[in-house]
C-alpha cells in the first residue's frame, strides 16, 4: 500500500515539473534589451546670404549734409537654436561702398537674438549689439587712410520659408548703426559721427 502511494505521488509530480519547465521562456524568446536612445535633433543655427545696402552718415552740428550711398553687402548668422521660437548667436554684416575718393569697407559683428512670435509662421524679428569696424583704403574725411572702431547696434525682421528638412530660405530687412564717435579731419574735428546702414536681401537657412 505504501509503495502504491509513492508511485501515485511520483506520477503527479512528474507532469507538474515538466509543465513548469515548458513555461520558462527560452533565451531566444526573451525580449532584446532596449537600444540606446537616438540623439536629439541638432540645435545648430546657420544663415548666409547677401543684400543690397544703402548708407548715410550723420553727425552732431554738421556743417554739411552727407549723401545717401549704395553698395553690396554679405550677411551671416551662426549660433544656437534655443527653442522653436528663439535663436541666439552672432551676426556678421560686411558692406562695401564708394565715394568720390574710392571704396570703403565696413564690418559689423553683433551678438543677436532672433525671435519668432508664432512657431508655425515664418515671421521673425532680430536685434543685438556689438562692434563695427570701418576700413578706409583711400582718403575719405582726412588726408590719410584711417581705420575706425565703433559701437554697433542691429535691428531687423523678415520671413523664413521652409524648403526641405533642415533647409530653408529667408527674406529680410535690417538696419545696422555704427557710432564712430569723434573724427579728426583736415578741416577740424567732427563730433558724434554715426553711420546708418539699411539692407534688404535674402539668405539660406539651416536649422
Amino acid at each position: 500500500m505504501k509503495t502504491r502511494g509513492i508511485c501515485v505521488l511520483l506520477a503527479w509530480l512528474i507532469p507538474a515539473s515538466a509543465l513548469a519547465q515548458d513555461a520558462q521562456p527560452s533565451p531566444s524568446s526573451q525580449p532584446a534589451p532596449q537600444s540606446q536612445a537616438a540623439p536629439g535633433p541638432s540645435r545648430l543655427w546657420i544663415v548666409a546670404g547677401g543684400a543690397s545696402a544703402t548708407l548715410r552718415g550723420h553727425c552732431q552740428d554738421c556743417g554739411q549734409d552727407f549723401p545717401f550711398r549704395h553698395g553690396s553687402s554679405v550677411v551671416a548668422n551662426g549660433g544656437y537654436r534655443v527653442s522653436s521660437r528663439l535663436d541666439v548667436g552672432a551676426d556678421v554684416f560686411w558692406v562695401k561702398w564708394h565715394n568720390e575718393s574710392g571704396h570703403i569697407y565696413g564690418t559689423a559683428i553683433n551678438a543677436v537674438a532672433q525671435f519668432r512670435p508664432w512657431a508655425s509662421k515664418g515671421f521673425f524679428v532680430k536685434g543685438g549689439a556689438g562692434m563695427a569696424f570701418v576700413r578706409n583704403f583711400v582718403r575719405t574725411l582726412g588726408s590719410n587712410p584711417d581705420d575706425q572702431k565703433a559701437l554697433s547696434v542691429v535691428i531687423g525682421g523678415g520671413w523664413e520659408f521652409k524648403v526641405k528638412g533642415r533647409l530653408g530660405f529667408q527674406l529680410f530687412a535690417m538696419q545696422h548703426v555704427g557710432a564712430l564717435g569723434d573724427l579728426q579731419t583736415v578741416n577740424g574735428s567732427i563730433s558724434n559721427v554715426t553711420a546708418n546702414f539699411w539692407s534688404v536681401g535674402g539668405a539660406i537657412v539651416i536649422r
